[in-house]
């Protein structure tokens, strides 16, 4: 078979009709329609999805007929079968803009680039963005058929924050942050990872996120790669999802102890209201009696919405939704104890120390050369804050100083700043200043 530049691997499920705009919009893609091939893994189809192959399209596409087995699943087998030397895989709701494919492409075959604000230390000219350790993830911006309900209006937020964070140059990527929706990687890595986890039916990329990262692969953001994620999500659906995202995270928990500290199922209770504390108790203790709460407050949600008022609305939404999360760790566990799986984390991370005096070029450029997971930042012989290791994230990059300093350690930095230059911070010291951080770039 004729090497191609990318295949594009479609999982679906009886949904011909999304599958089909799928394929027209990938038909209309402004790079060579002969550079890439469409694979649409039809998982346990009845709808005739087979019937798409028909179709007179612009583009190689061939359809893989499996029984029902998961997305999982049917990722691996379109990947196995794909003839391209990038694996780009989309979701069969995802109407793609006309520069898709190229917008994956062009991400893959980019020159690494230094960070805006750091000069390396040694001059070297820029190579091309190796694609074997380079994974690409594309935005999706939600389209949610006209709906105005405060649900739809939660749930387009949720996604639109999710992807201005990753426009962030100094964003620091995580396991959660892979789209199995829209994203690629060259074939050799994704066969290297040893591809989709297809015991998982609910968080099998972020499993794969998380090999990935901790095998060194680099992850990037290619606003460009875009496409309308037509979402058909309701409140119903979102609630099963959650559940099985409690099952999916203690799958989690139990195979990399080391991530546990970074899923839900450790976080403090804090966040909560008192109703939701005890419907998380329930939840877990007594789920009979629990499932009758939640349908009581499931109805007053909509007498909230009714009456407009929104915040206590989004306090019972948060309330249900950790209820069924909750649901399904309660499920999973089996009797045993969440603090069983919370009890593997690492009391004593190692951090870094890393001294600001000589310029943030500098300590930048110090970040890349190490890589490592935690920083604990001074100036001189003042304490600006610590940067514990996140589990399940990449390595520090120098890219991300700055967003820290601008940031989470915005008051402690400038405080530093000023009193290591004896300034006063209500006499228009460092504090009033804006170009501060620009001037400590320019030290040497």
């Amino acid at each position: 078979m004729r090497q191609l530049d990318a295949s594009i691997i479609i999982p679906t499920h009886n949904r011909r009709d999304r599958a089909a705009r799928t394929l027209h919009a990938l038909s209309l893609q402004c790079c060579s329609r002969t550079a890439f091939e469409v694979i649409l893994v039809a998982d346990g189809c009845s709808d005739d999805t087979a019937a798409l192959t028909r179709g007179e399209w612009p583009m190689p596409v061939r359809v893989l007929e499996q029984s029902h087995a998961g997305p999982a699943a049917a990722r691996n087998r379109g990947a196995a079968a794909a003839a391209g030397d990038l694996l780009i895989f989309l979701d069969d709701d995802i109407e793609v803009l006309p520069g898709f494919v190229a917008a994956h492409l062009a991400a893959h075959a980019a020159p690494q680039r230094a960070p805006v604000h750091q000069t390396p230390l040694k001059t070297e000219p820029a190579t091309p963005r190796q694609k074997h350790d380079s994974v690409v993830i594309g935005y999706l911006p939600p389209e949610l058929q006209g709906r105005r309900d405060l649900f739809a209006v939660m749930l387009r937020a949720w996604w639109e924050a999710m992807f201005e964070r990753m426009r962030d140059a100094g964003h620091r990527f995580t396991y959660s942050d892979l789209l199995s929706g829209n994203f690629s990687l060259s074939r050799q890595l994704f066969e290297r990872s040893g591809g989709f986890d297809e015991t998982l039916h609910c968080h099998e990329d972020y499993e794969l996120g998380y090999r990935l990262i901790a095998g060194g692969a680099r992850f990037h953001f290619a606003p460009a790669a875009a496409g309308w994620h037509h979402e058909h999500t309701d409140l119903a659906r979102a609630l099963r999802r959650k559940r099985d995202e409690g099952r999916a995270d203690v799958a989690l928990a139990r195979r990399y102890p080391e991530l546990t500290a970074a899923l839900p199922l450790a976080r403090p209770v804090t966040h909560l209201t008192r109703r939701g504390r005890a419907l998380r108790y329930l939840a877990v203790a007594h789920p009979g009696t629990g499932d009758a709460v939640e349908a009581l407050c499931r109805k007053l949600l909509g007498v909230l919405e009714t009456a407009r008022l929104r915040t206590r609305w989004r306090r019972l939404l948060d309330d249900l939704l950790s209820y069924w999360y909750w649901r399904g760790v309660g499920e999973s566990l089996g009797g045993a104890s969440a603090r069983e799986l919370t009890a593997a984390s690492d009391a004593s991370p190692t951090l870094h120390a890393l001294d600001l005096q000589r310029g943030l070029t500098h300590a930048a450029a110090e970040i890349d050369a190490v890589r490592p997971q935690g920083l604990s930042l001074r100036w001189g012989s003042l304490v600006i804050g610590t940067v514990t290791p996140e589990p399940g994230a990449e390595p520090l990059q120098g890219l991300h100083l700055r967003s820290l300093l601008r940031t989470r350690f915005i008051t402690a930095f400038r405080q530093a700043l000023a009193l290591a230059h004896g300034e006063s911070l209500t006499r228009g010291g460092a504090a009033e200043q804006p170009h501060a951080l620009a001037r400590l770039d320019d030290r040497r």
